[in-house]
């Protein structure tokens, strides 16, 4: 039999009460929260250390203690931007932009990417870190095909490149291609991430998008996955029912 201690069966208290709408902004101060669970202050700051651990509160010193909203990322939700997919949770996405340049094909580290601007003199790449409440979540390079992105150097990208391809290129995907890697740290461009994030726990993610059989955009993002839990919904069904 599993024993709980105090401090996390108040931690989970606290947890269903912020799930359920108890508290909606902050939670009582810790002398409250002694009386209601008679723990001692201790206790509860170690229920309360749980807690924002886990990134459901920020605790700031003569101000309280403030409740977040929970945050996840769905690389297969089907939503391309990583900012529009960290939208829904009403955290704003900063980008950070490291650099871009003009490179040849042959540059791009990835052999599965790099097929699919075979024969193209050259194509823009820009490399970006992306953060969320001051942490960065990803370390992210993008590749543009020549042609279809003519200017693009001198387009504003420190905001959503989807926004960019679709309203000022008009390029929206037929299909898009992902390919899921682990990372292996001995490779350079891997420890690279690692240090940009801070963290060795992360998966990349490589993207392909194409209009017929052309791909005009590809981008490799490496995420970080020890801040923010990678979720993704299935919908099962046999063949011929209808998924509601």
């Amino acid at each position: 039999m599993i024993r709980t201690t105090l401090a996390a069966s108040i931690r989970d208290a606290l947890r269903e009460g912020i799930q359920a709408g108890v508290w909606q902004d902050r939670l009582p101060s810790e002398p409250d929260l002694v009386r209601r669970f008679e723990a001692s202050r201790e206790t509860v700051r170690k229920a309360l250390a749980m807690l924002e651990a886990e990134g459901r509160i920020t605790r700031i010193h003569g101000k309280g203690t403030f409740i977040e909203e929970p945050l996840s990322f769905n690389p297969l939700s089907g939503i391309l931007s990583i900012t529009q997919e960290l939208a829904r949770s009403r955290h704003p996405v900063a980008n950070r932009v490291l650099g871009g340049a003009w490179i040849p094909p042959g540059r791009i580290p990835s052999a599965f990417l790099q097929a699919f601007f075979e024969g193209e003199p050259r194509v823009f790449e820009l490399r970006r870190l992306r953060l969320v409440r001051d942490e960065v979540l990803a370390a992210e390079t993008s590749w543009f095909r020549a042609g279809a992105f003519p200017g693009v150097e001198t387009a504003d990208l420190s905001g959503s490149l989807h926004t960019l391809m679709t309203g000022r290129y008009g390029l929206a995907p037929q299909r898009v291609r992902n390919r899921f890697q682990a990372l292996d740290f001995r490779a350079k461009e891997a420890r690279e991430a690692a240090q940009a994030l801070g963290s060795r726990q992360a998966i990349r993610v490589e993207r392909a998008l194409l209009r017929g059989r052309e791909v005009y955009y590809a981008v490799s993002f490496t995420l970080r996955t020890d801040l923010y839990p990678l979720e993704f919904l299935q919908l099962p069904g046999r063949t011929g029912e209808e998924v509601l």
